[in-house]
């Protein structure tokens, strides 16, 4: 499966969403005006019928009235678990599954998925980015948005 990056041009955030589905509704302006494709995505593997060593992605979105206007991925068990007790996300559930780093790094035939972060938790205004471009990725970082490394290893 394919998981595609949208900009939203006035909240000036990103998201990210591996269902054709909701892909397409954001495409028709179902969830509100503002949102575009990037042109980045890449490559993950359905929650179902992973390949052994694989871990699920936990998707959160932002508890309306609470949290940000975000959504938030990880497949880290330990933090999806902190985020879990975190009233001001909500679980939404496994999004797909993916290969994780070890030591930070992804095997030669995976490629990495870096994830940024704005730094706007104090403005209820959290988001971060997920891209296999390692370009975009310093571009968002010497923007001032923080750097958290290879989350992800993605199949090729």
């Amino acid at each position: 499966m394919t998981a595609v990056e949208f900009y939203h041009t006035t909240l000036q955030h990103y998201f990210l969403t591996s269902e054709t589905d909701e892909a397409k509704s954001i495409d028709r302006g179902v969830v509100g005006a503002g949102w575009i494709r990037t042109g980045y995505a890449f490559y993950a593997y359905p929650v179902s019928g992973a390949p052994a060593g694989t871990s699920q992605v936990c998707r959160f979105y932002g508890t309306p009235g609470v949290g940000p206007n975000s959504h938030f991925y990880t497949a880290d068990s330990a933090e999806c678990a902190i985020v879990k007790t975190d009233p001001g996300w909500y679980y939404e559930g496994i999004a797909f599954s993916i290969g994780l780093p070890a030591d930070g790094a992804c095997s030669s035939t995976t490629v990495p998925i870096y994830r940024a972060y704005n730094g706007r938790w104090q403005q209820n205004d959290s988001n971060h980015r997920y891209s296999s471009d390692s370009s975009v990725y310093a571009q968002m970082t010497d923007g001032g948005w923080m750097g958290e490394g290879t989350v992800f290893c993605a199949p090729k």
